[in-house]
């Protein structure tokens, strides 16, 4: 979930991975049948068991691209069967750790310098330039609580792959629960964040006040608005508030409408949020072609 409330064991060391995700996805299947489905009797430890066994075995991402085509043919790696093989452990490309690679995806580098009279051949090659997009345009990355302040840093260059750096998969390799300024109060000011929010239909929900004691991190009295406490209402720290886990990014184009909050319904707002919130400085075609790449994942 956004907020990490079914993550009751810790899933940031490679030994005891597995042991934990089985854990946490029995808690959230015992959670989701005596909560969603109202079920009156709790399910067996089998059928629970049962239930884990068929989410570990499921791979979702897109097969076909309406402007691509198969998002296997000509070399590329797109669609669920090669995802299956990818390998993952917490920690793998962490993009805070040494040895951190950018080139997060190397899905469609086959589709780069495509020479065809193919009718897909065009929408290939803007998927191609779309990947290379999403792991090398620079983001000024400031103002994200759980990052800038964390580090000590103003100002982080990165990519997108620098919170997406799980290897063609598109999460975060550890957990990493950010604030990117998606439930902040909507203001008349010129800064990025506030134009960001502007690319966004933003949903009419309450604003909460938080006050803040010197006992959970932050000054005395000091007053937060938000739409949205995020993980603060799991863990009541200050500190938490309007920060959400990075989501996994395959089988995106299936997922609209986008953000915890539901505020934007393409992925071409999305483009535009991180366009003007990160400074990208992304052009309409450079744009257009890191949808095309989402869509293809």
């Amino acid at each position: 979930m956004f907020d990490g409330r079914e993550t009751l064991k810790t899933l940031n060391d490679p030994s005891s991975f597995e042991s934990n995700l089985e854990f946490d996805l029995a808690h959230q299947a015992l959670d989701a049948t005596l909560g969603h489905a109202q079920a009156t009797t709790a399910p067996t430890q089998q059928q629970l068991q049962e239930i884990v066994n068929f989410e570990l075995s499921t791979y979702t991402a897109q097969i076909v691209d309406n402007s691509a085509g198969q998002l296997t043919a000509q070399g590329a790696d797109g669609g669920p069967s090669y995802l299956s093989s990818v390998q993952y452990y917490p920690g793998i490309n962490d993009s805070l750790g040494a040895t951190f690679n950018p080139n997060v995806f190397t899905l469609f580098t086959s589709w780069e310098n495509l020479m065809s009279n193919n009718p897909f051949a065009l929408g290939r090659a803007s998927v191609a330039r779309g990947e290379k997009i999403f792991n090398s345009a620079p983001l000024m990355i400031q103002n994200v609580k759980g990052l800038n302040d964390v580090l000590g840093m103003s100002t982080i260059v990165g990519t997108c792959s620098t919170c997406h750096d799980a290897p063609n998969v598109g999460d975060h390799s550890l957990s990493l629960p950010l604030d990117i300024g998606i439930s902040d109060v909507p203001t008349n000011s010129q800064d990025s964040l506030a134009t960001a929010l502007g690319e966004l239909n933003l949903p009419l929900t309450p604003v909460y006040k938080l006050t803040c004691s010197t006992s959970l991190g932050a000054p005395s009295n000091m007053s937060i608005e938000t739409t949205d406490p995020g993980r603060a209402l799991i863990t009541g720290l200050c500190a938490d508030i309007g920060k959400f886990k990075g989501p996994v990014l395959r089988g995106l184009a299936g997922h609209a409408p986008y953000f915890q909050n539901g505020a934007a319904d393409t992925l071409d707002q999305v483009v535009a949020f991180y366009n003007q919130r990160f400074q990208m400085g992304l052009t309409a075609n450079e744009m257009a072609d890191l949808v095309n790449f989402l869509k293809s994942l």
